[in-house]
């Protein structure tokens, strides 16, 4: 898919640094590209499908992440897992925001909240961005 889908942490309504350690644990192991100086990854998956993505790591933390030209499958199963360690939310544009559990959602901002959907595998994360 030719969009970007942005990945966050929220605790009481705001953005929050997400573990560092969850990105190198999902991301690194796939990662057969990298630009550091823009914070570029490209990963590839075990089904050949591949994504972009813009993370800056700093003092084993990581502040948001941008996933980009990412192809189904595999890719977003990768996703999930890492939203569920990282305990972050992914964020579609024009899309609900995707919870890796229902107790994220009383940290969401408000405007966010009511129409928060919950992801448990990548083809969860493709139903939703194929169903609008």
């Amino acid at each position: 898919m030719s969009y970007d889908m942005f990945v966050q942490r929220f605790e009481q309504g705001d953005a929050a640094p997400m573990a560092g350690d969850a990105f190198l644990a999902v991301f690194a192991p796939r990662a057969d590209r990298r630009g550091p100086q823009h914070s570029y990854w490209h990963i590839s998956a075990d089904d050949g499908g591949t994504a972009d993505l813009y993370a800056t790591l700093a003092d084993d933390t990581l502040g948001s992440l941008i996933i980009s030209r990412f192809s189904v499958g595999a890719v977003l199963d990768l996703l999930v897992k890492f939203v569920g360690l990282a305990d972050a939310v992914v964020l579609p544009p024009g899309y609900p925001a995707l919870l890796a559990h229902e107790s994220q959602r009383c940290h969401l901002p408000e405007e966010l909240r009511a129409d928060a959907v919950v992801v448990q595998a990548g083809a969860d994360v493709e139903r939703i961005l194929r169903s609008c």
